[in-house]
């Protein structure tokens, strides 16, 4: 019997890092044969062009569909879809698998839709504030024709938008997979991998530019910077994706190159940045893995602005606005007592770990069901 092709669409080097369990699983897989598309961020050299870093694990790679160097995320957009629906015009493609709410998901999953590939979709359910990222990955949601929900609430919100009960799992995140796996560092060898000084406090500053949102770009930035700015120890700053206003966040970035106990990182590989939470002493910003890895290794975090408004998380995230007095609250709220005490405790709900290998194998007990492509969309109305 021959294998499944099943394509896995990755665009940043953060999504690739959740994806690599998940493929080196479905490699063992006596049904499905994993592809990769490497779009999006991958493409773009001054995020450092990390196709590279999948090319490196020597999984299959089905195409790359480059991208333009811009933050126009329509433009990536229309790029995205027609290098996507080229591919799977030309070859047979039995499934295609997105994660999240991201533009080059979105592009997948308009290429399945309408060339009636059955789509499979990674942590539909989350919220994620009045963002163009929730409408996207909603709209992937009604795509989709099976749904791997992170959390338990997740699966009932795409049980809320219509969606069959028998294509819902709640599997928990791809991000949970590899963090009691991984090999860490000490602390003195990591800060020589990174050039960072081991005797300091280390604070981890990771901000996506957030489309949609009241507050301009340059004002989701300067003021975090400012306040890190004077901290005391080792600022670990990484530029953010390719989101429609990146270009505004990283030349703001770009203003600290030069200042002392600053580090500018393109991108990291997953390891070096999960080593990093592991030694790290705050993380601030708007990124994901705040919201879910980071309670795994119980570092407090500080979640700015409205990116992750409404998501799920454990007790070591505090949320505060963009401004510099509600960073600053913000600050000496993890320097009290009775943080301290919580955040040791915090408890994640994105699942044990085991996600991997369960959506294995729900695909292969789902992926030749004839009524994989026919949903009924909503239930009837009384």
């Amino acid at each position: 019997m021959a294998k499944k092709n099943i394509l896995i669409i990755t665009g940043s080097r953060s999504t690739y890092g959740l994806w690599r369990p998940i493929i080196k699983e479905m490699l063992k897989s006596k049904l499905l044969a994993p592809k990769i598309l490497v779009t999006g961020m991958h493409t773009l050299k001054k995020f450092g062009y990390t196709v590279n870093e999948v090319r490196k694990d020597k999984f299959p790679i089905a195409s790359v569909v480059k991208i333009l160097e811009s933050d126009d995320m329509l433009r990536h957009l229309i790029k995205e879809i027609a290098g996507i629906r080229k591919y799977c015009l030309s070859n047979k493609v039995d499934g295609i698998f997105v994660l999240g709410d991201t533009d080059h998901m979105l592009a997948g999953a308009i290429v399945a839709g309408h060339l009636n590939i059955p789509l499979f979709h990674i942590a539909g359910g989350d919220l994620s504030g009045f963002v163009v990222d929730s409408a996207i990955r909603h709209a992937i949601t009604k795509f989709s024709n099976i749904h791997f929900a992170a959390t338990k609430n997740g699966a009932k919100r795409v049980a809320m938008m219509g969606e069959e009960k028998w294509r819902i799992f709640n599997v928990g995140a791809p991000g949970m997979v590899d963090l009691s796996k991984i090999k860490f560092l000490s602390k003195k060898d990591l800060a020589k991998n990174l050039g960072l000084n081991s005797s300091k406090k280390w604070t981890i500053v990771l901000q996506h530019a957030t489309p949609l949102d009241k507050v301009a770009f340059i004002g989701q930035i300067q003021p975090l910077l400012k306040v890190v700015s004077c901290l005391d120890g080792e600022k670990i700053v990484i530029y953010p994706n390719s989101d429609t206003g990146s270009d505004i966040i990283v030349k703001e970035i770009d203003k600290y190159s030069s200042k002392k106990d600053f580090h500018i990182f393109k991108t990291l590989p997953r390891k070096a940045y999960l080593n990093l939470f592991k030694t790290a002493d705050l993380l601030v910003g708007n990124s994901s893995s705040g919201i879910v890895e980071s309670t795994f290794f119980k570092i407090p975090t500080i979640d700015v602005g409205n990116r992750q408004n409404d998501r799920e998380r454990g007790e070591n995230v505090i949320h505060c606005d963009y401004d510099g007095k509600s960073i600053k609250t913000a600050l000496a709220k993890v320097e009290s007592k009775s943080f301290q005490k919580l955040y040791k405790k915090a408890r994640s709900p994105y699942g044990n770990g085991t996600m991997d290998k369960l959506v294995v194998k729900i695909t292969e007990q789902v992926i030749s069901r004839k009524d994989l492509l026919f949903k009924k969309h909503f239930a009837r109305l009384t």
